[in-house]
């Protein structure tokens, strides 16, 4: 997971870069351009250029509601790590893509995580993933969890955005490979389930979908654009830093998730 590249430039970039760098974003996940000098207004072309973007109820009243200002001055009381997500999997069409650039960066600290969700499925072991098992009273006998379906709820920007429900596991729409596909920021709970039950479900597989293995920490560097797949990878910020960090972010609209 992660690739990064070296000697381009994103403005005016040709239909054939783009396509190539998509094609690197499949196999990787998380691909890493670095030494980009990109305003809002241009992040936001090169953004569009991938599909259609989506607006974050947070930067609704800013000029250009298509890019979201990221800054933070970092270290708060109590609080070390934002919570891992997959980005806005509360909307009914989650983006598939975020691009994050780097403005201006803490002399210290301030990386993000990923972790590959591909993986955390794939070594899920054959016992959790027999439900019914550990579940068989309040589970009907053909129980996976390829169909469980968990709600997902952007709440906290704000009592107008909408609920969603996403199963737990979905498909990749390009490549077919199966990824976990909930998160501890946005996931409530696995429909159809007691409190309990459902809880029971979810703390263990994430825990398990940030294993060391699944990992990759990017430390930024000032300039770098961070694109990432959203069908693949969670991410999180690590707050350990102590003076301003800006990102400037836009996300592109992916397809319902199944």
């Amino acid at each position: 997971m992660g690739v990064r590249i070296l000697g381009i430039t994103t403005n005016n970039a040709s239909d054939d870069l783009i396509g190539e760098l998509r094609a690197l974003l499949l196999n990787h996940h998380v691909i890493v351009i670095a030494n980009q000098s990109l305003d809002p207004e241009e992040l936001h072309h090169f953004g569009s250029r991938w599909g259609t973007l989506l607006t974050h109820p947070s930067s609704a009243k800013q000029s250009n509601p298509y890019v979201q200002s990221l800054a933070s001055s970092g270290l708060r009381k109590g609080k070390v790590f934002g919570a891992w997500h997959s980005d806005m999997s509360w909307h009914p069409t989650p983006p598939w893509i975020t691009m994050l650039h780097a403005v201006e960066l803490p002399s210290f600290g301030g990386a993000t995580g990923y972790a590959n969700q591909h993986l955390a499925w794939q070594s899920v072991d054959q016992a959790r993933k027999d439900l019914r098992r550990s579940h068989r009273r309040h589970l009907p006998e053909t129980t996976t969890f390829r169909n469980l379906k968990a709600n997902h709820t952007g709440k906290g920007f704000g009592p107008q955005v909408p609920d969603s429900i996403h199963p737990v596991v979905r498909t990749h729409d390009e490549t077919g490979r199966e990824a976990l596909y909930i998160n501890p920021e946005f996931t409530t709970h696995i429909e159809g389930l007691r409190d309990d039950e459902s809880l029971s479900i979810l703390w263990p597989l994430w825990f398990h979908s940030i294993t060391e293995e699944f990992l990759y920490r990017h430390q930024w560097q000032t300039g770098d654009l961070v694109v990432w797949d959203n069908r693949s990878v969670m991410h999180t910020a690590i707050i350990d830093y102590d003076s301003k960090r800006e990102l400037n972010r836009v996300v592109i609209k992916g397809g319902v998730p199944v």
